[in-house]
């Protein structure tokens, strides 16, 4: 996702800079700008798609994960709490 976020940040600045040195009146230059949104945003969404889909078949595994390291992280705690209620040698 880093590198989508880069492209679209390149994408916006330059832009601007391509804003300020325009020779163009400026109700042209919106229509020119609102047509290359436009095209951006075609060529965009299918890497968006791509990558949602790519989140959405992780997610299984991911909470498999986040599950397991829960039950594992609750056993330890209560092997701590049994081995804290067990009075040691010499008690």
């Amino acid at each position: 996702m880093g590198y989508l976020r880069g492209v679209v940040h390149g994408l916006i600045i330059g832009g601007a800079v391509a804003l300020l040195y325009a020779p163009k009146p400026g109700r042209e230059m919106r229509s020119d700008l609102s047509e290359r949104l436009d095209q951006v945003r075609g060529q965009m969404q299918p890497v968006i798609d791509q990558a949602q889909g790519v989140v959405e078949s992780a997610r299984p595994q991911v909470e498999r994960g986040i599950s397991k390291a829960q039950q594992q992280a609750q056993r330890i705690t209560r092997r701590g709490d049994d081995s804290a209620s067990v009075p040691g040698p010499g008690v």
